[in-house]
């Protein structure tokens, strides 16, 4: 009866002990078979890049220097104290001393423009410094959609590879068996059996084109050393690239850029003409200490014109600077708009030409199917095929089906460009 119950609790035992083993090689392989999909991708990529960060202390920089150059809009209050005592000079030059506290409010009160100039110059900077952010986004979304697709692709081209060998060993066991029966030559198991090395030699190089494809986008999300990521398949094909190029964010900050050395020489321009500013303080200002704070309190206005008549070139060399600042911005925002009208048409162009091949893939291939299971008909039933003929027709019909691998790729990466190109961020 005892022995009876410790049969029992061992075999429950090793029950809880295999079903807790079942358990965790079902995590395991959950845990290494995690698909990552297109838009998880993205989502990681933008949280890990340091591009984006770069972009956003950047904007932050250029909106601090905007409140900077705005900052004069507005009066200054100040407040100080002063002891002097120049024992050493003239009474007559120094007064005996001079004592002080005083709180002084200090306003620019018309300038001609010049500081409202100065404000949209640092605007226009800040703007196109935001810009940036979305520059960095783009670039990082298609940085992302592009290294995606190409693994997408490798591990495509990996399992027809694989089928492709398993296929090819398939027929070197029929050659074979052809061979021994009388009805082929060892010559023909030899072409057969180098057909299957080759195929196994194309399949090792494409396993490890997808450890480097997959190496690549896990560095873009912050996972380095991952050589073995699965990705989910991208279901049909994106539509034809196009849109409007003024939404592109490098177009837009270049505008931007070239508004503000607009505003910039507005502002060196009226660096020529006067400035009224008034100066009020309040407090306590005399000679000694115990006689100013008892008997000298009071305050004081003040009202200053001052107009520059000669500053050795120094106000036109301003204007010059700003000048050409402004030929460099508007050159550099139609290069920019040059340049993105050429990259849009070329991605246009390479999309229709991938469609163009995909169409022409779809009709080749069946009938390159049919050609090489003909061939393989004539030469298994005795026919004049010869195996070289066998093996050109089958070479055929599996350089079609790895062609539309490529053909889709490069469909995905011109659409990727296009949205690039438009600006899509996210």
């Amino acid at each position: 009866m005892i022995n009876s119950r410790k049969s029992a609790c061992r075999v429950s035992a090793v029950k809880y002990v295999l079903t807790s083993a079942g358990l965790i090689a079902m995590l395991a392989t959950g845990a290494h078979a995690e698909t990552l999909t297109l838009r998880e991708a993205v989502r990681r990529a933008l949280g890990y890049a340091p591009a984006v960060a770069s972009a956003t202390a950047d904007s932050d920089l250029n909106a601090a220097m905007m409140r900077e150059a705005r900052a004069p809009l507005y009066p200054s209050l100040s407040a100080g104290s002063e002891y002097m005592q120049s024992a050493g000079y003239s009474i007559a030059v120094t007064n005996g001393g001079l004592s002080d506290a005083l709180l002084t409010l200090d306003y620019t009160a018309y300038d001609f423009g010049r500081r409202l100039a100065q404000v949209r110059a640092a605007r226009y900077q800040s703007q196109a410094a935001e810009y940036g952010i979305r520059t960095a986004r783009a670039q990082i979304v298609f940085d992302t959609t592009v290294a995606y697709c190409d693994l997408l692709r490798t591990q495509q081209a990996g399992r027809e590879l694989t089928s492709n060998a398993a296929r090819l060993k398939r027929y070197v066991a029929v050659v074979r068996a052809l061979r021994l029966s009388g009805r082929a030559f060892a010559n023909d198991e030899l072409k057969v059996a180098t057909a299957e090395n080759n195929a196994q030699l194309a399949l090792s190089s494409a396993q490890s084109a997808a450890k480097r494809a997959s190496a690549t986008l896990g560095a873009l999300i912050g996972e380095f050393d991952q050589s073995d990521m699965n990705v989910a398949e991208v279901s049909g094909l994106p539509s034809e690239p196009g849109g409007e190029l003024s939404k592109n964010p490098i177009l837009v900050a270049a505008q931007k850029a070239s508004a503000s050395a607009q505003a910039a020489e507005q502002a060196a321009i009226r660096e020529r003409y006067p400035t009224v500013r008034l100066i009020l303080t309040a407090g306590w200002q005399g000679i000694n200490p115990p006689h100013t704070y008892t008997h000298n309190g009071g305050a004081s206005y003040d009202g200053i014109v001052s107009m520059p008549l000669f500053d050795g070139g120094l106000i036109s060399s301003h204007i010059d600077e700003a000048t050409a600042r402004i030929r460099a911005a508007d050159a550099q925002r139609r290069q920019v708009d040059l340049d993105l009208r050429r990259r849009m048409t070329d991605a246009r162009l390479r999309y229709r030409q991938a469609r163009d091949q995909l169409a022409l893939l779809a009709s080749a291939q069946p009938n390159a199917d049919d050609a090489f299971a003909l061939t393989w008909s004539r030469f298994l039933g005795g026919g004049n095929a010869t195996i070289l003929e066998v093996l050109d027709a089958y070479a055929q019909a599996e350089q079609l089906r790895l062609a539309r691998l490529d053909q889709e790729f490069a469909v995905r990466q011109a659409a990727a460009e296009g949205a690039l190109l438009i600006g899509v961020d996210q």
